[in-house]
């Protein structure tokens, strides 16, 4: 059968994603929303995709590919929460349905200050529920919806910066999950993938500003697939990874408080597992 691959269609994902279809043909690529493609892993239609990391411990045979991810240590710039109100002060929230982890990372920062959980709805993604009292009070947004309104005049807080200032880790959006053992040549072609993307990042950052006039220059492009988002996913964003899940399942008792991220290990018979 042909492996089916989820990619997501963001600009902080093009380096992991844009080059899939020219490192290999024997695939089938899927793009859609992170929150999509997780379902999807999930329902069994997709093999391997790259989603928000909260998917992770949905699954027991789930496994997280080694090497790369969406991350950030620090401002992102990308997951954006607008509004006039105070945050100690927000009662209901209009948020982008297209990331699981942004939405739960919003309710840990609000336990992590000690405030009470958040009326939280599903709207569009743009400023428009501002208008919309019943919709409600700030709006969070993210990936390229974020950059689009960042030029907009509403005030706005930073979740990625508000993350590392009261944990000192950097968070992980996303990455790369398997059902279970996939062939090597996929894990490969992956990383082969991130590897010409990352060395490209300049040129793609060029590229989006050209097919997306308006929402960002190509300094600000550039300045944030090279500074804003991280890709390695190393031991710290390991351990960030490990924490957010702890503090969910203070949030959230049907989770496991003794899942950890596992990840795929290479064999002798030519697959991972």
């Amino acid at each position: 059968m042909i492996p089916k691959i989820g990619s997501i269609d963001f600009l902080n994902a093009d380096p992991l994603c844009q080059k899939l279809a020219e490192v290999e043909s024997r695939w089938e690529i899927i793009a859609d929303l992170p929150s999509v493609l997780a379902n999807s892993l999930r329902m069994g239609d997709l093999d391997v995709a790259l989603v928000p990391q909260v998917e992770a411990c949905r699954n027991e045979n789930y496994k997280i590919l080694p090497g790369y991810c969406i991350s950030c240590d620090g401002p992102v710039g990308s997951i954006l929460l607008f509004g006039d109100k105070p945050w100690d002060q927000l009662e209901k929230v209009s948020v982008d349905h297209a990331s699981n982890s942004s939405v739960q990372l919003l309710s840990v920062l609000r336990h992590l200050d000690g405030l009470s959980p958040l009326e939280l709805k599903v709207g569009p993604s743009n400023l428009s529920a501002l208008e919309d009292q019943e919709q409600g009070e700030s709006v969070l947004l993210i990936g390229d919806s974020a950059l689009e309104h960042a030029v907009s005049s509403v005030p706005r807080l930073d979740l990625g910066m508000m993350w590392k200032e009261r944990t000192g880790l950097p968070f992980v959006f996303a990455f790369w999950l398997s059902r279970g053992p996939i062939q090597d040549w996929i894990v490969e072609s992956i990383r082969k993938t991130a590897q010409l993307g990352l060395a490209d990042r300049t040129s793609i950052a060029e590229k989006y500003c050209q097919k997306n006039p308006g929402i960002l220059d190509v300094p600000a492009a550039v300045d944030y697939l090279h500074e804003k988002i991280r890709y390695d996913l190393g031991e710290p964003q390991i351990e960030a990874i490990s924490e957010f899940h702890r503090l969910r399942c203070e949030l959230d008792n049907s989770l496991d408080p003794g899942w950890k991220p596992e990840f795929l290990q290479s064999s002798e018979n030519g697959t991972w597992s």
